[in-house]
């Protein structure tokens, strides 16, 4: 939970970003409401009516923040009611960047939140044949599985489509899924796993997934993986192309290093962008907090999560912080004072 909760020490996922973890305002009082319901294949979903009443419920009980990490409405009913009550509302503003125009959740009444990456890194080392040295980002771990510290046999596949591994001998094999011409049309965000469950389905024995932004990682469990930018992919590709020989490279396991050294913050590919298009006078996002690879307790452990979702809780953790300091602030002031010192 990141809105509050006490400290928690020695948390990693499998040795990496380990340390202590809280909430934004650890001795703040949480009250859960819930208002999406899993739908089986048509997964979850969160109507107006349930989200209504989850709200309404809320304003009874005298709550003062409301943390809703929902995206995919320009407008939810009950928040302006809210707001006049005096309790200030914060949204996650979506994950369909880097598209313009494609910010949700944007009354101007609300604090709307974009995702940024945080001074943390998880490099990947990728060693070619040539004894050239690569690097890349993932989460791969080395637990649970045997670590081949072995070269492997390298193949490019192109988009790692279906067809196109099929007309290939991917078994065994480390697949570079790269594919420059298909960048316009789809979102690494959509394509990543579909890639690697085709690189799988084949029978690959690892995957390094070029795309424009290597600030989206996926825990893959079992395979050795690595994602890269065009510029890496291009080196990797020029190797498979100049080698007479068979093809080889190594994917070591991520480590993780903090500071200076990670250049950050910057605004995560998939956060949503503005201009605002229900309010056009009104600027959304409002602003940005860490939404990239946030270390979040799931089902009894922890898991990177990526997401305005995770982005969202941040800001709300300061407004329960200002809150505590000025109980007599409106959600206005409250959010103005956010925006302009943020």
């Amino acid at each position: 939970m990141l809105v509050a909760g006490n400290i928690v020490s020695n948390t990693s996922f499998h040795s990496l970003a380990a340390g202590s973890v809280r909430g934004g305002a650890p001795r703040a009082r949480i009250a859960v409401y819930k208002a999406c319901w899993n739908q089986g294949s048509e997964g979850t979903k969160c109507t107006h009516a349930s989200i209504l009443a989850a709200i309404d419920d809320a304003i009874n009980d005298g709550v003062d923040i409301l943390s809703m990490s929902v995206g995919g409405f320009n407008e939810i009913p009950g928040t302006l009611h809210a707001v006049a009550k005096g309790i200030t509302v914060v949204f996650s503003a979506g994950n369909e960047g880097p598209a313009p125009q494609s910010v949700k959740n944007n009354d101007p009444w609300v604090i709307s939140v974009a995702a940024s990456t945080i001074d943390r890194s998880f490099p990947t080392i990728i060693t070619l044949g040539n004894r050239q040295k690569l690097v890349g980002q993932s989460v791969f771990y080395a637990s649970g599985i045997s670590i081949n510290n072995n070269f492997t046999k390298l193949v490019y596949g192109e988009s790692c489509d279906n067809i196109t591994l099929t007309e290939l001998n991917v078994t065994g094999k480390i697949v570079l899924c790269y594919d420059p011409p298909a960048v316009a049309q789809i979102l690494p965000r959509s394509n990543f796993n579909e890639a690697v469950n085709n690189v799988l389905i084949a029978g690959g024995g690892g995957v390094i997934y070029a795309q424009y932004t290597v600030n989206l990682l996926t825990p893959l469990n079992g395979i050795p993986y690595a994602l890269v930018d065009f510029e890496i992919a291009n080196k990797i590709s020029s190797y498979i192309d100049s080698t007479s020989r068979n093809p080889l490279v190594k994917i070591s396991p991520a480590y993780s290093i903090e500071g200076e050294q990670v250049l950050a913050p910057k605004i995560a590919a998939f956060s949503s962008r503005g201009p605002n298009p229900t309010f056009p006078g009104i600027l959304k996002p409002d602003i940005a907090a860490p939404g990239v690879s946030i270390l979040a307790a799931m089902q009894g452990g922890y898991r990177f999560a990526s997401g305005t979702s995770m982005a969202c809780p941040h800001v709300s953790g300061i407004v329960a912080l200002l809150k505590a300091v000025h109980p007599d602030w409106s959600p206005a002031a409250i959010k103005s004072a956010i925006v302009t010192t943020g």
